[in-house]
């Protein structure tokens, strides 16, 4: 326990006398202060949730539904720590050269990680309702469904942190925790396998059978056994590599496409090497997603509905698009002058660009093609997206990309993290948004939404038609503007 402190001594020491120490404390302090009133607005609810459900659903039994609930929240708990959860840093390599075991080591890193605010916020908000809400029920059922949230909060939490680390090292972790979650929401959607269902009939059967807890509290066991080990196994982080992990990928499927296609290679190297970037790709997978929630029935009914989701769609085929390109060439702030100092041609860096959006976007069109099966409407309006963000979302992203000069740091988190955002960023995000209501409004009041979709989705088919044309317009701004670029990136 001495050395833990210890431990915890030698991580403050470096926050308050690092460079940055200033500007870090004063970040630190103003991040605090919007968690604390986070958790507090958490807490508000959880007091009044039971007269909430009481209130939502006069006609319901105010435990049962909020028993159907509880899955839904663990899920989407587990989703929120992927992309707000840091991993529990700790400089190992000093402490290895010196007479301190592992097992101290990774029970340090395991403590810090169960002192997070996102560990806190189920607490606070559900357990006030296990006791106000069951009043009802023996003290039996409220203890073991409190047992119960405390033993899924730890699930969570040991198993993000395995998982983030997997897929730190092995792309197929991401996919397979993402589309783990996808099956399991189109599975749900379609009422083949209904969590709310098996939800409230588990917890119910918990607060009835109290002993059942102890089954969460085993499989909070379970995931904090399995983050453990692989912390003890994998303390010698960069011999692990070396002697067989593959931490690189030739991407040879690139060659057809020759320099431009070893450009692109570059930029997958660098988003799957570096956090912030891989970030960004976490949170485009996530917006896969989106058409869950708008994609509904009843939408597909009014006159003008499909014009409602024109928005999702947009949003949907272009996810990547529109984060990456938000930030295109800050991306490789870090190297800009090296790259701009190699016998590269711009045209060709900008060809690239425009490469691995069109790649990008068709990825995710086919992936959310799926969506057919709600409505065979939303795959023409899906196509129309689509085109549009390959042939104008794009040239949007490389065009203003020439006027951002401010860089990135790769390896820092995204999470409440603006740097490199400026006047550049909020141009593009209006771009985005306003620019497909622009074409499509018009055309859709005057004749119907098909007319209006056909526009949107032939604009883009023009537009990427005559990418040769947009690469000689977007070649002469960025020389316009190349040496403002490398100023601002050099500035640290």
């Amino acid at each position: 326990m001495n050395l833990i402190f210890t431990f915890l001594s030698h991580e403050i020491k470096a926050l308050i006398r690092g460079s940055g120490a200033g500007k870090s404390i004063a970040m630190q302090i103003f991040v605090g202060i919007i968690i604390i009133y986070c958790l507090a607005s958490a807490f508000l609810l959880g007091i009044m949730l039971d007269r909430l459900l009481t209130k939502g659903f006069p006609q319901g039994n105010a435990v049962a539904i909020f028993c159907s609930f509880l899955l839904y929240y663990f899920l989407g708990d587990l989703v929120f720590r992927f992309f707000m959860q840091e991993l529990p840093t700790l400089s190992v390599k000093p402490y290895l050269c010196k007479n301190i075991r592992k097992r101290s080591l990774v029970s340090f890193l395991n403590i810090r990680s169960v002192f997070h605010y996102i560990n806190l916020l189920p607490l606070i908000l559900l357990l006030p309702f296990c006791f106000s809400g069951l009043k009802n029920y023996n003290i039996a059922g409220s203890i073991a469904l409190v047992l119960s949230i405390i033993g899924l909060t730890l699930f969570n939490n040991f198993l993000l942190l395995y998982l983030k680390r997997k897929s730190i090292l092995q792309l197929k972790w991401f996919i397979g925790f993402f589309a783990g979650l996808l099956i399991l929401a189109a599975l749900d959607y379609f009422n083949v396998l209904p969590l709310s269902y098996l939800s409230e009939q588990l917890f119910i059967a918990v607060i009835r059978q109290p002993l059942l807890s102890l089954a969460f509290i085993g499989v909070a066991v379970w995931a904090w056994w399995l983050n453990t080990s692989y912390l003890r196994h994998n303390l010698y982080i960069e011999e692990k590599i070396s002697i067989g992990v593959k931490t690189s990928a030739s991407y040879s499927w690139l060659s057809r496409w020759g320099t431009t296609g070893e450009m692109v290679a570059l930029d997958f190297k660098l988003i799957f090497r570096n956090k912030r970037p891989r970030s960004v790709v976490l949170m485009s997978s996530l917006l896969l997603l989106y058409g869950f929630i708008f994609y509904r029935p009843e939408y597909m009914n009014l006159r003008n509905g499909l014009g409602y989701l024109v928005f999702a769609a947009i949003f949907v085929t272009g996810s990547f698009i529109i984060n990456y390109g938000n930030f295109l060439f800050a991306w490789q702030s870090s190297h800009f002058d090296g790259l701009m100092a190699n016998n590269i041609s711009i045209r060709q860096y900008i060809k690239s660009k425009l490469l691995l959006f069109s790649l990008a976007g068709t990825v995710s069109f086919l992936l959310t093609s799926f969506y057919a099966f709600i409505d065979w409407r939303l795959l023409p309006l899906q196509l129309a997206a689509f085109l549009f963000n390959v042939g104008c979302t794009s040239i949007f992203s490389v065009y203003l990309a020439t006027f951002s000069n401010k860089g990135i740091d790769l390896g820092k988190s995204a999470t409440f993290n603006y740097q490199g955002t400026g006047v550049a960023q909020w141009v593009y995000a209006l771009l985005v948004l306003l620019v497909p209501v622009a074409i499509y409004a018009p055309l859709a009041i005057l004749f119907n939404y098909w007319v209006g979709m056909a526009a949107l989705g032939g604009i883009g088919l023009i537009s990427w038609l005559m990418q040769p044309w947009w690469i000689e317009i977007l070649y002469k701004e960025f020389k316009k503007r190349k040496y403002v670029i490398l100023d601002g990136f050099r500035e640290k």
